[in-house]
């Protein structure tokens, strides 16, 4: 391939070319990111139910089976929301 075949290449040829240069040297890696994605979601969603079935245990003190609506469990699952948001996005800085 000469160099003149180079030149005359459109925006998008070169978008397409380095899309499958990403494709085939990033795949390894995108495909880490997205387990550690996974991994950070299932541990998320396993500790936010943890806390808050602690915390409703803890405030309902008379045992009964419903979901009691408190300040304090939307306060704790926006909190970890916020350090689950944190560490995904530091696995994303990578």
């Amino acid at each position: 391939m000469s160099l003149a075949a180079l030149q005359n290449l459109d925006g998008g040829e070169i978008i397409l070319l380095l899309a499958l240069t990403l494709a085939i040297f990033a795949a390894r890696k995108l495909l880490e990111l997205a387990e550690g994605f996974r991994q950070g979601i299932r541990e998320f969603r396993k500790a936010t139910q943890e806390i808050a079935e602690e915390v409703a245990e803890q405030l309902d003190g008379n045992g009964s089976s419903e979901r009691p609506s408190h300040p304090i469990l939307m306060a704790m699952t926006l909190i970890l929301g916020a350090i689950g948001l944190i560490l995904v996005m530091y696995e994303f800085s990578k």
